[in-house]
């Protein structure tokens, strides 16, 4: 069997559920999780968007379902989670890529602001993996995957809300990969860079030193995200891989006197 073979069956027989899977990151990581041969539920807030995402994957002959809900409200999650059961089977992959953002100073910042962006981001990762873990560690089987973002770790622009949440994606990722460690359930999360919209508008030019290989594509995310949820990657558990094409070294190495670095990310949004 060709490595082109083996890479459309490696996930045959799972079911996966991407949440925020309709948009940007999400239905990139979708496309590639189906074209692996995966069955695929495709979790989001806007009916018409997962209609249309539902159609679009399903044109790579996968099997793809659709649930509407809100990833921060408990009982939308139960739902998607009992039509993905009643009509592909139990959930064995996770991604939980739903994310907005807001961006304002912390001073601009209202509670309401704060809670909304901490509930999607944050709260949303958590009520997602409680509810698909207990069927995992039952069947000795389990991927997650977490889309956290190098805002956890450095400056980019100010939205101090989304920092936070993202940076608590992280330290989930780790402590949750640890407690499942025994039940052949592993927990790892990527961190994108700059992934522009496929619809956005053309953005300023990036300085290279900024974005030392370019803004990036949901496909480059996706990528990660399949070789994290494959049997390749059994031992790897707890890490944050970025997935930014060195634009967080970049980060990390601006003065700060060279102006905002995160210029990068104007005109961008998260994936979920």
């Amino acid at each position: 069997m060709s490595h082109s073979d083996s890479a459309e069956t490696e996930l045959r027989g799972r079911v996966a559920m991407v949440t925020g899977g309709a948009h940007n990151i999400g239905l990139g990581v979708a496309t590639k999780l189906v074209e692996a041969g995966a069955a695929v539920v495709v979790f989001d807030k806007s009916p018409e968007a997962t209609d249309a995402a539902v159609g679009q994957l399903a044109e790579h002959g996968g099997e793809v379902r659709g649930a509407v809900g809100d990833v921060a409200d408990a009982g939308d999650v139960e739902a998607a989670l009992q039509a993905a059961r009643s009509s592909l089977g139990a959930v064995d992959i996770l991604v939980n890529n739903a994310g907005i953002w807001i961006i304002k100073t912390l001073l601009d910042h209202t509670e309401e602001d704060f809670d909304r962006v901490v509930a999607t981001n944050l709260k949303g990762t958590f009520l997602c993996s409680r509810a698909v873990l207990p069927a995992m560690i039952e069947r000795g089987w389990g991927r997650i995957v977490n889309v956290a973002s190098i805002a956890a770790f450095h400056y980019t622009v100010p939205h101090v809300s989304y920092a936070a949440s993202k940076a608590g994606i992280v330290a989930l990722t780790r402590d949750l990969a640890y407690e499942v460690a025994t039940h052949g359930v592993t927990v790892n999360a990527v961190a994108p860079g700059s992934i522009p919209p496929s619809d956005a508008p053309a953005g300023p030019v990036r300085s290279a030193r900024r974005l030392p290989m370019g803004p990036g594509a949901p496909a480059d995310i996706a990528e990660a995200v399949a070789f994290l949820v494959s049997d390749r990657a059994r031992y790897i558990s707890g890490v944050t891989v970025p997935v930014a094409g060195a634009a967080d070294i970049a980060l990390g190495s601006l003065d700060r006197d060279e102006g905002d670095a995160g210029q990068i990310w104007q005109g961008h949004r998260p994936g979920g």
